[in-house]
């Protein structure tokens, strides 16, 4: 038997984004962690290139955002959905990043590893974990090369194929790809005039049907572009086919009528469009987060930024267990609060991917509704606030009387203190533990509204603007990662 010291609190298996801030999240937290992956090195690829609002949000929380807003990112003021035009327009959010991210996710991934070896853990790489058995007050995990690590948890953020998740025996329901489209990181010498830096083009055919679809845009810090195309033949093969330069080529001149003067590629790839959401985030001592937990259609770039979310919400209860400041029950909040946001994200896409593969006239009819729809003001905001997550709220505990204010996120608040200094919420968020604001300082710590697990730092400080529900609240206790615990 392992000795105390050879047990983990926290075993993270797989260090893309999700396991890398989730990883952080805990070290910030106070718990030990150890991070396993299963390949050698990071991947060289671009599986993503953008950052949602809400996800930017999230870094600015813990003070990291600046590392990977730089020179090697861009700002776009708007989104996508289903391809269709016109964007969805982000400027009227409620945050203070009403804008998209376009940056790698190779570089997030670096900003974040850099970021938690500040911390003192560095990544396990070549570690597969080829067997999973579950003890009392442990896991116990086996690795390819036979070696044994034991944790107090394990979560698995190892992908759409997770091992953890299969040797947890997790059911996985859902669909599986009925239709692909291709990707490829290339350079173009004559892009098309209308793709600029971002941009998508539909082809009409004669008989009002659509002949296929071409997206595209820069990939900041490369000189490359990505872009994705279809058109019906292309959408019929299936994911296991492997992509060929000439058939990308083949499909631009269906299309277009030329390849763009298509060349280097470095990436090529073929997407398709499953629909599968875990049947539980937790089992016992095992978790799951990101694509472990859920996986769909890369459409309205949700894939990352919803796993990065899910990190935020697991990490500081994860941590408050293993600290003893909160029971287990607590970890069933993440499966409740996050489960029907994989549940949401899982709906949306297939909408999408039912408009973006449908090429018949009818599907053309369908698609021509919803962009006239987008030109309404109130529909535009309603799905950017889905696409971009600023809008998802947590449900109140079941069968509580709980302010509407509980469960909601709370966006980077000017505050005006005490004496009359001002400062930003998400400056008190840093590292990771609940925030009590209170209106003045008469106010004292005995006004926390609800049981924190864990330290509280007490603001003696209020919203500059009042805020929409706000009016009668004397004080309101935040959680780690930004969501309403409480109001007094």
């Amino acid at each position: 038997m392992p000795s105390e010291q050879d047990i983990v609190d926290v075993a993270v298996v797989g260090a893309g984004p999700v396991g890398l801030w989730l990883a952080r999240e805990l070290t910030v937290g106070g718990a030990s962690v150890r991070v396993l992956e299963r390949d050698t090195e990071r991947s060289p690829y671009i599986r993503a290139f953008g950052l949602q609002a809400r996800s930017l949000e999230i870094l600015d929380m813990r003070g990291l955002l600046d590392r990977v807003a730089g020179e090697r990112s861009r700002k776009l003021p708007v989104a996508n959905v289903a391809g269709l035009l016109p964007w969805l327009q982000l400027a009227g959010l409620d945050t203070t990043h009403p804008y998209g991210l376009s940056v790698r996710q190779n570089v997030v991934e670096e900003v974040i590893e850099e970021a938690l070896a500040d911390l003192g853990v560095t990544v396990e790489r070549g570690n597969a974990v080829v067997g999973l058995t579950t003890q009392p007050d442990r896991v116990r995990l086996k690795l390819e090369n036979g070696e044994s690590v034991f944790a107090r948890y394990v979560v698995g953020c190892d992908g759409a194929h997770s091992a953890v998740r299969k040797l947890a025996d997790i059911d996985f329901p859902g669909s599986g790809t009925t239709a692909t489209y291709i990707l490829a990181d290339v350079t173009l010498a004559e892009p098309p005039s209308w793709m600029g830096q971002l941009g998508i083009r539909h082809f009409p055919a004669p008989d009002g049907s659509r002949l296929g679809w071409f997206m595209g845009g820069i990939v900041p810090d490369t000189g490359r572009h990505r872009i994705m195309v279809c058109d019906r033949e292309s959408s019929r093969v299936t994911k296991e086919e492997p992509v060929s330069f000439e058939e990308l080529r083949e499909v631009l001149l269906r299309l277009t009528g030329t390849d763009c003067g298509a060349h280097s590629p470095t990436w090529l790839s073929r997407v398709g469009n499953p629909a599968r959401v875990a049947a539980r985030y937790r089992t016992g001592r095992v978790l799951l987060a990101g694509d472990a937990a859920h996986v769909h259609s890369p459409f309205g770039g949700q894939g990352l930024n919803t796993g990065l979310q899910d990190a935020t919400n697991l990490g500081w209860k994860l941590a408050a267990v293993v600290r003893g400041d909160a029971g287990e029950e607590i970890l069933e909040t993440y499966h409740d609060e996050r489960h029907p946001v994989g549940e949401a994200v899982i709906a949306n896409t297939l909408a999408q991917t039912t408009m973006v593969f449908d090429f018949t006239p009818g599907g053309q009819h369908l698609r021509d509704l919803f962009s006239r729809l987008l030109e309404f003001p109130q529909v535009n905001q309603y799905l950017a606030g889905q696409i971009t997550a600023l809008d998802y709220a947590y449900p109140p505990p079941s069968g509580s009387d709980a302010h509407p204010l509980v469960g909601t996120r709370v966006p980077d608040l000017a505050l005006e203190l005490d004496g009359g200094a001002t400062s930003r919420l998400f400056d008190h968020l840093k590292d990771a533990a609940h925030v009590l604001l209170v209106r003045t300082e008469a106010e004292t710590a005995s006004s926390v509204p609800a049981a924190a697990p864990g330290a509280v730092h007490v603001v003696h400080g209020w919203p500059v603007e009042e805020r929409e529900g706000w009016e009668d609240v004397r004080s309101v206790l935040i959680r780690p990662d930004g969501h309403v615990a409480g109001v007094g």
